[in-house]
């Protein structure tokens, strides 16, 4: 069997990479809701992977005195609370997994805010535009259909002057896409920060053990 300092720099390492984890995740919830102007689904789902996070650091750090004090009863209080957590994360996860699209695509609502300021005032398009490489909310007919010209930024390389550079392509689909692919990413975070958390929980059991055997060779001496 191991013995308990190692077993305790294992755990470390993994407490360090589960709050690491952690903050990613609070990170981009707090990015989406500091950065764009979202619905309740939209701040929903912002919020759901910040929880995650906050939950998966507050444990951990419990976790991480448990270990530091080497008292058996706290771990095992720890081990108990981390597996309810663990249960709590992965229903969270499983369903920002399973309705990823419907959240990309309420995130992506903010194109048609955008659109609806760009008809006021000219040019409020023109950061999606420019970024995914796009024209209107769904195609260049958008600015048509209210009496203007696509502007340069629905043109490749902002040239006008040649028809065949208009961007075809609306901003609505690529910014669903992109939220899309963003939401994917940290959803296999989330199921990363889950992984840890389980191993950390086998580990936490281990060192509870070498704990208990360490104390009692302490009683008899």
């Amino acid at each position: 069997m191991a013995s308990t300092s190692s077993v305790k720099i294992f755990a470390y390492s993994l407490h360090i990479l589960c709050t690491l984890i952690a903050l990613v995740l609070i990170s981009f919830g707090t990015y989406v809701l500091v950065s764009y102007e979202t619905n309740e689904i939209g701040a929903t789902v912002a919020y759901a992977y910040i929880a995650i996070g906050v939950a998966g650091i507050v444990i951990v750090f419990w976790g991480y005195l448990a270990a530091w004090r080497e008292h058996v009863c706290c771990t095992v209080t720890f081990i108990t609370f981390l597996y309810l957590i663990i249960i709590v994360q992965l229903m969270a996860v499983f369903l920002l997994t399973q309705k990823a699209d419907s959240a990309a695509s309420n995130l992506a609502n903010v194109v048609d805010t955008t659109m609806e300021k760009e008809l006021d005032t000219p040019g409020a398009m023109s950061l999606y535009e420019n970024w995914f490489h796009c024209c209107g909310r769904g195609s260049p007919q958008d600015y048509i259909v209210d009496g203007r010209l696509p502007p340069a930024t629905c043109f490749r390389d902002h040239d006008n002057s040649k028809a065949e550079n208009l961007i075809h392509q609306g901003c609505r689909v690529e910014f669903e896409n992109y939220w899309l692919q963003l939401l994917k990413i940290f959803n296999i975070i989330g199921w990363v920060l889950v992984a840890a958390e389980l191993v950390l929980s086998v580990i936490s059991c281990s060192l509870c053990s070498s704990i208990r055997n360490d104390n009692r060779r302490s009683y008899s001496y």
